[in-house]
């Protein structure tokens, strides 16, 4: 059954007590940013769900090796990227040929000890084998000399709940694991007594245990693959 942001709302309405849409320390403008920051900022850190977890694919050219998401048209949602992707060069159609491991580095020393600092006018072109991701920007190395398709692995972020309409949540489970989780934060910055606090910590507790019992059944499905 779809749920909906009101679904959501109206939980942390009876949780927090705050039923007056019309006080603006609980209007729904304000629980609904209270809930979207739960969403962007607390939830990826929080747990991963198995339905988010994503594929990046995008293009590279050979006039540069360093890229932004905005230069690639990629989504820039993305966070807890693997250590391995694959890159793949195309044909004159548009088709992709042989495929190649790509090594993603998240340490700038680590890559750069590597392959030396401002050094792209001694380096050879070629088929890129490792990648630095760094906050919005992409490094390729070697630079690549022609076009190829990456493929790299993560988690997608959800996007911000819009103001307008009633927006349908991800997954209809997430509705009071959202609630609650928006709850305790609003809670805290509004200084509730430490018992009301505490029963809504108790409750966020068991509704991301729920959440979390199912992402684990469906991750222990998947064999592990040994690394040889």
């Amino acid at each position: 059954m779809t749920r909906y942001v009101s679904d959501s709302l109206r939980i942390m309405r009876l949780a927090l007590g705050r039923r007056n849409e019309n006080d603006p320390d609980s209007s729904d403008s304000t629980l609904l940013a209270y809930l979207n920051d739960f969403v962007s900022i607390t939830m990826p850190n929080d747990i991963k769900l198995f339905e988010q977890k994503g594929t990046l694919i995008f293009d590279i050219d050979g006039s540069t090796g360093t890229y932004t998401f905005n230069d690639v048209g990629a989504d820039s949602n993305f966070s807890n990227i693997s250590q391995e992707g694959f890159i793949s060069l195309k044909d004159p159609e548009g088709e992709s040929l042989s495929w190649n491991k790509l090594r993603i580095y998240q340490d700038p020393s680590s890559f750069y000890q590597k392959w030396g600092v401002n050094n792209e006018d001694i380096l050879t072109v070629g088929y890129p084998t490792d990648m630095l991701y760094n906050g919005d920007t992409m490094v390729f190395r070697t630079i690549p000399d022609d076009t190829y398709t990456v493929y790299i692995f993560g988690y997608k972020i959800s996007p911000d709940f819009s103001e307008e309409g009633n927006p349908e949540l991800p997954f209809d489970r997430l509705l009071r694991y959202l609630a609650y989780g928006a709850a305790v934060n609003y809670a805290r910055d509004y200084r509730f007594d430490q018992e009301s606090l505490a029963l809504l910590e108790r409750n966020f507790a068991r509704e991301r245990e729920v959440l979390a019992t199912n992402t684990f059944n469906q991750a222990k499905l998947s064999r592990c693959q040994p690394r040889f």
